[in-house]
């Protein structure tokens, strides 16, 4: 808590968010090694991915200052942000597709949105043991999905790269509005931020940041 002292807001900010990060970059592994494997497990862990990814964004580029102070304290009781729904939709209207929601989706014959059915998964709801029972890759497509994941952590990673070196929050969401949806672009531009930030010496800095 001292270290956190002496670090300025904008700091705290970047703190914050790299925690989240580097818990998503964690989950990503886990994804990767669950998809095809035991997908039932890939599915659950999906639900904490979104949920990591989204709050860390949210926390870097929208918690007020009282926020961010929310998430020095310790608690399991309040997460200190928006439902993961309204979180989704502002990272929707940053990069230009309106403030909307895709998790909210209804399933192809299931005519539940995407986001409820993998609560359902993570919490036992009666209704998860009847799509267990339909088979689970009858619903979801594992593949599609572990692709995006990929994706999702390549955005966040140069909005908290493109950050730390100090750009400007608009201008890197002016940037990823016309390529947010070409994941060879994102992928490329997560090397060039990397690099840039390797080249700047910021990432050696307290914070603990750890490039690609």
């Amino acid at each position: 808590m001292e270290d956190i002292v002496r670090l300025d807001k904008d700091q705290h900010r970047l703190l914050v968010a790299i925690r989240y990060l580097n818990a998503s970059e964690a989950i990503c592994k886990g994804l990767q090694r669950q998809r095809g494997i035991n997908d039932f497990h890939f599915l659950v862990t999906l639900r904490s991915f979104i949920e990591y990814t989204r709050r860390g964004i949210w926390f870097l580029a929208w918690a007020n200052e009282e926020k961010l102070k929310m998430a020095e304290t310790l608690t399991f009781r309040d997460a200190g942000s928006p439902t993961l729904e309204n979180m989704d939709a502002m990272l929707n209207k940053a990069l230009g597709m309106g403030s909307v929601s895709p998790l909210m989706e209804k399933m192809p014959g299931i005519n539940e949105p995407f986001l409820n059915c993998l609560n359902a998964l993570t919490h036992g709801n009666p209704f998860s043991v009847r799509m267990i029972a339909i088979g689970l890759d009858k619903i979801f497509n594992t593949e599609g999905l572990l692709a995006r994941v990929e994706h999702d952590l390549g955005i966040f990673r140069i909005v908290l790269y493109r950050r730390t070196l100090g750009e400007d929050m608009n201008a890197i969401w002016r940037m990823l509005s016309i390529i947010h949806n070409q994941p060879s672009d994102v992928q490329a531009n997560v090397l060039i931020a990397a690099h840039m930030l390797k080249q700047s010496g910021k990432a050696a800095s307290p914070l603990g940041l750890q490039l690609p």
